[in-house]
């Protein structure tokens, strides 16, 4: 049986709807939180959202939605500085 990598290695998922909502899974916390940017600390890597009117949906242990206008998307390998 072959396992996702998300389930296997707990790699970050991320579900977007246009550029207005982006569901993200397997975070870890969240590093900054304004209305132009959201960084997410997932297992690997550092998540960071940039936008215009950005909110916090929701969050849970496990999962969270950011809202807003999302211009721009980008990762950030361990070892890069953040924030």
């Amino acid at each position: 049986m072959e396992l996702p990598g998300d389930v296997l290695y707990g790699d970050v998922l991320l579900r977007l709807s246009g550029n207005r909502e982006a569901l993200i899974e397997n975070y870890r916390g969240i590093l900054l939180y304004t209305s132009e940017e959201v960084v997410i600390a997932c297992k690997k890597i550092t998540l960071r959202i940039y936008g215009c009117g950005l909110h916090i949906q929701y969050f849970s242990g496990t999962d969270m939605k950011v809202t807003g206008t999302i211009n721009t998307i980008s990762y950030l390998s361990d070892g890069e500085v953040c924030c």
